[in-house]
């Protein structure tokens, strides 16, 4: 058989998908399979059977380079499975060695939502560390991680179960640019590993001065992005802080002023002369300027004795 055929030629092509291997129900997917090696027919070939083998002929699409594009849409749970494809020439039996495997997983075959939480928090430094911790409390054999437009296979990881919930832990160490962008998980069982899970909320990674090299990117070609950096947001918060810093520094002059001019009305009325009828400060050593003896105010008993020291002398 053509299987046993396969052997003979060593240069395996190339297979990959468009847009992305992992498609919902009904959605649309292309396999693509390519070589250097002028190769003018293909076969794909799913990993549970020779039933969904298909052959195509390939096109030349660069000097020395051909391929064939396989549509394996609409998407139904059936076409979840392993691919490999295959290159030949018309006028041999013999078939290329099998390229590296793709899976292509179908989303919304089971019945739950997993849901997505970043720790410490979606915006990170670089050299950082992030985790990304799927859950769900349905019954989860494998969690899922993939990131949005990533042409490498996602993340997969045998969940745990703590505190009534399945759940698994995708840690990124240390973190680079490279590492920004859009995750969901799903969630799978070990007897249908193709089939997923409706996908989590999506969580976006924003790793810093990440979107300040777009923004500045954007501003060089004059195209205003949709979501630009958030700077002017700052410089509020900054001016509003500064504001009532600087309002309450003002109301606390106020204050102070305000008992200074009372404290020296209240003296103005004790140090009245005595002529002038009023308090009268009878003490020797303050009337003599000593800063270490404290003004006593001289009551009747004090006048009275000073008038029987004057009747005594005349």
């Amino acid at each position: 058989g053509w299987r046993s055929a396969a052997l003979g030629m060593h240069s395996k092509p190339s297979l990959s998908v468009l847009p992305s291997p992992i498609v919902p129900s009904g959605g649309n997917v292309t396999l693509q399979c390519g070589s250097w090696r002028g190769f003018n027919r293909f076969i794909l070939m799913r990993e549970e059977g020779t039933s969904d083998l298909l052959q195509l002929h390939g096109r030349q699409t660069q000097a020395g380079f051909s391929g064939a594009d396989f549509s394996l849409s609409p998407v139904k749970s059936s076409r979840g499975g392993q691919y490999t494809c295959y290159g030949g020439h018309n006028l041999s039996s013999q078939w290329s060695a099998p390229s590296d495997p793709l899976d292509i997983l179908v989303t919304g075959q089971l019945s739950y939502t997993p849901s997505l939480r970043v720790h410490p928090g979606p915006t990170v430094a670089p050299g950082e560390n992030v985790t990304l911790l799927c859950q769900s409390l349905s019954n989860v054999d494998t969690f899922l991680l993939s990131k949005d437009g990533a042409a490498d296979a996602s993340l997969r990881l045998r969940s745990k179960y703590r505190a009534g919930k399945y759940e698994a832990e995708f840690s990124m160490s240390p973190v680079t640019p490279a590492h920004g962008g859009t995750y969901r998980c799903y969630g799978s069982i070990k007897t249908s590993p193709y089939l997923l899970s409706y996908p989590s909320v999506p969580v976006e990674i924003l790793v810093s001065g990440e979107r300040s090299v777009k923004w500045n990117h954007s501003l060089i070609h004059g195209i205003a992005p949709a979501q630009g950096p958030s700077w002017y947001l700052y410089v509020l918060i900054g001016a509003s802080v500064a504001f009532i810093l600087m309002l309450c520094l003002l109301i606390l002059l106020l204050v102070r002023q305000q008992r200074r001019g009372k404290c020296r009305k209240s003296s103005k009325k004790g140090l009245r002369h005595p002529r002038g009828g009023g308090a009268l400060w009878a003490d020797p050593g303050w009337a003599q300027g000593s800063g270490q003896r404290e003004p006593r105010e001289v009551g009747k008993a004090d006048v009275g004795h000073f008038h029987r020291i004057s009747s005594q002398r005349v």
